[in-house]
């Protein structure tokens, strides 16, 4: 990192480096999400949560992805629930502000478990995708919030070697140690730190959109729902 005139300014390397990885894949991965990205909910509720999902996905931004597909999963599923409230309890002359005042109250402090049990109780979900609403809380939204290792490289192992650590060394030599041309062992990343960053980053390219597709499908069942006359 340079510093000029008091600013930050990026390591000239760096800036080129992420451009052309940015080149090399933005129209790829811009490919998988297409129809996501340019099929709007209609809702602003929703659809900046949408976009900027899409956006780190075409960005190469996996991990990104998936930490902000966890809030739209749970952020969609209170907000059509609040949303179903007002329609059911909708009075003449309300004023915006207190529209969704109730709805909002009642549902805002659940916790996403009650959240995805009442979405399926009041038919804004079916029992299908209870289940695997709940599958992907277990999976995707607590690892990643919770940063749970265990959850999230499960038994996931790497081939490298075994080595006794060295005081004061380089990450860079510590990981060329690891996986130098002799490494046949077979390692389980959850226990060992220093390859779990890499290794996260190659699940999330696998899950982001995956998950990201399953929870906007549902998001957009719910959306019919809520229309008058469905």
């Amino acid at each position: 990192m340079k510093f000029v005139q008091g600013k930050n300014i990026m390591d000239k390397t760096n800036l080129e480096y992420f451009i052309e990885d940015l080149n090399s894949n933005i129209f790829p991965n811009y490919n998988q999400i297409q129809v996501i990205f340019n099929f709007q909910y209609g809702y602003p509720e929703f659809d900046p949560l949408r976009d900027e999902i899409c956006k780190c996905i075409i960005c190469n931004l996996h991990q990104a992805a998936i930490t902000l597909t966890n809030h739209l999963l749970e952020s969609s599923l209170k907000k059509c629930l609040a949303m179903k409230h007002s329609i059911s309890n909708k009075q003449n002359d309300t004023k915006l502000e207190d529209a969704f005042k109730e709805g909002i109250t009642k549902f805002d402090q659940l916790d996403l478990d009650d959240t995805i049990n009442r979405a399926c109780t009041q038919g804004l979900i079916t029992k299908e995708q209870k289940k695997l609403l709940k599958k992907f809380k277990d999976e995707f939204r607590n690892p990643y919030s919770h940063a749970t290792t265990s959850e999230i490289f499960k038994d996931t192992t790497v081939k490298g070697k075994t080595i006794s650590l060295n005081e004061g060394e380089s990450p860079e030599n510590l990981l060329k140690r690891i996986f130098d041309n002799d490494s046949d062992e077979v390692l389980a990343v959850k226990d060992i730190l220093p390859i779990q960053g890499l290794v996260q980053v190659v699940i999330a390219k696998q899950i982001s959109v995956p998950y990201f597709e399953e929870v906007d499908k549902i998001i957009r069942e719910m959306l019919t729902k809520l229309k008058p006359n469905s």
